[in-house]
C-alpha cells in the first residue's frame, strides 16, 4: 500500500497542478463506494478484499491527505495554515473515534452472518462525500496559476524518490525543515499503535475494555488538544518556542512511558502527549516549508506529494525499528521500554538537536512573519 500509494501521490499531486485539486477530491470517496460494493459482494474472498481495501486505502489518502493539504495551501499562508491544519486534524480525529463506535454498534443489529452489511455503510458513506465534495468544495486553483498540462512529464514524476529533489534542487532551510519535521512524524499514532497494544496488554495487563477506553479517551483528548490547545499555543509562542516546546513534551511523554511496566506512569505521561501529539509538532514548520517550496519553484500539488511520500518511508523505518528493538529487548531479558526510551530519540530528541543547531533562528522567524510585516 506504502509503495503503490507512492506512486500515485507523485503522478496525481503533479496532474493536479495543470487540472485543478477539485476532480482529485473526488477519486477517494469514487474508490470508497466502490471498495465497499465489492467488499459486500465478494465478502468470503479474501484476495478481492485485500485488493480492495488496498485501492481505497490509496485512493483516500491521495484524495484526502495529499490533495486537501494541496487545497489548503492554495488558500492558506503564514500562520492561518497552520491553524486550520491542526483544526482539520481534530475534526478527523473525531472521525477516527466514531467510525469504530458505529461500526460496532451497526454489527450488535444484524443476524449472525450478515456482518458484510458493513461494506454497505461504507460505500454509502463514500456517495455522502462524493456529492459533499461536488456541492460544497470550491476550486482552489485559479486557471491562471495552472502549470501547462504534460501527461509524458507526469509520468516521469511518478518517481518514489521524487522528494529527493528537494535536497538537490530547494533552498537549504528547506532542506532543514523538510528533514526534521518528517523525523516528528516518526512518533504519529499510526506508528506508535502496534508498540501501544502490546505494552497495555502484555507488560500492564490491561483488558480488552480498559485499552478500547483508553483509546477513546486519548483520541478524544488528541481532538480536542488539535482543536484548541494547538491552535492557541500557534498564536501565543514563535516558531521556535512552540517547536521548542512541544519537541521536549514529545521527548518527555515518551521517555517516561518506557521506563517503567506501570500503568500510573503510562497513563500520567498523557497530558506531556497532547500538545505535540501525531505531528502536531511540526505545525509550526509547516507553512514556512510551504513558503520554501514556492520560493524553490515546486508546484504545490506535487510538493504535497513529496511531503507525504516522506512521511510514509519514515513510518515504515519507525515501525521496523521499533518492532525490532522490543524483539531483541525481549529476547535478551532487556526492558522492553527501550522501544518507547527509542521512539523519543528519533522522533523528538534528533529532530530537537537538528533544529538547535543547523537552523538560523533570526531567518526562521522572518519567514514566519506575514508578508510586509517587519
Amino acid at each position: 500500500t506504502g509503495l503503490l500509494g507512492v506512486l500515485v501521490n507523485q503522478f496525481g499531486g503533479r496532474l493536479s497542478d495543470s487540472l485543478g485539486r477539485k476532480p482529485f477530491y473526488q477519486l477517494g470517496p469514487l474508490v470508497q463506494v466502490l471498495s465497499g460494493l465489492v467488499g459486500y459482494s465478494f465478502s468470503s474472498n479474501p484476495l478481492i478484499l485485500v485488493v480492495a481495501k488496498t485501492s481505497r486505502m490509496i485512493a483516500t489518502t491521495f484524495s484526502g491527505t495529499v490533495m486537501g493539504t494541496a487545497g489548503m495551501r492554495d488558500v492558506f499562508q503564514g500562520q492561518e495554515f497552520g491553524i486550520r491544519a491542526s483544526k482539520a486534524s481534530a475534526i478527523i480525529g473525531m472521525a477516527i473515534m466514531l467510525g469504530p463506535l458505529l461500526e460496532g454498534m451497526m454489527l450488535k443489529r444484524v443476524k449472525p452472518g450478515m456482518e458484510k452489511v458493513t461494506y454497505l455503510a461504507l460505500a454509502a458513506l463514500g456517495l455522502v462525500g462524493f456529492f459533499c465534495n461536488q456541492l460544497q468544495l470550491p476550486e482552489t486553483l485559479p486557471a491562471g496559476q495552472r502549470k501547462a498540462f504534460d501527461l509524458q512529464a507526469a509520468l516521469a514524476g511518478a518517481n518514489p524518490f521524487g522528494f529527493t529533489k528537494i535536497f538537490t534542487k530547494g533552498s537549504p532551510m528547506l532542506k532543514k525543515l523538510a528533514t526534521i519535521s518528517t523525523m516528528q512524524t516518526m512518533i504519529d499514532g499510526k506508528n506508535m499503535s502496534d508498540l501501544g497494544q502490546l505494552w497495555m496488554r502484555e507488560h500492564l495487563k490491561l483488558s480488552l475494555e480498559s485499552i478500547r477506553n483508553f483509546i477513546m479517551s486519548f483520541g478524544f483528548l488528541a481532538t480536542m488538544s488539535s482543536g484548541k490547545l494547538v491552535p492557541l499555543l500557534l498564536k501565543k509562542m514563535t516558531v521556535t518556542g512552540f517547536t521548542t516546546f512541544t519537541n521536549t513534551t514529545n521527548m518527555l511523554a515518551f521517555t517516561l512511558r518506557g521506563l517503567a511496566e506501570n500503568s500510573m506512569l503510562y497513563f500520567g505521561s498523557l497530558p506531556f502527549m497532547l500538545p505535540g501529539v501525531n505531528g502536531a509538532s511540526a505545525t509550526a514548520l509547516g507553512p514556512i516549508i510551504n513558503k520554501e517550496m514556492a520560493a524553490s519553484g515546486f508546484g504545490t500539488g506535487e510538493s504535497s506529494a513529496w511531503i507525504n511520500n516522506m512521511r510514509v518511508i519514515a513510518s515504515v523505518i519507525a515501525t521496523l525499528l521499533y518492532a525490532n528493538c522490543y524483539a531483541f529487548c525481549l529476547k535478551r531479558g532487556l526492558p522492553c521500554g527501550s522501544a518507547y526510551v527509542m521512539a523519543a530519540l528519533v522522533g523528538a530528541a534528533i529532530p530537537q538537536l537538528l533544529f538547535m543547531t543547523t537552523v538560523d533562528k533570526a531567518a526562521l522567524e522572518s519567514k514566519a512573519k506575514p508578508a510586509g510585516a517587519k
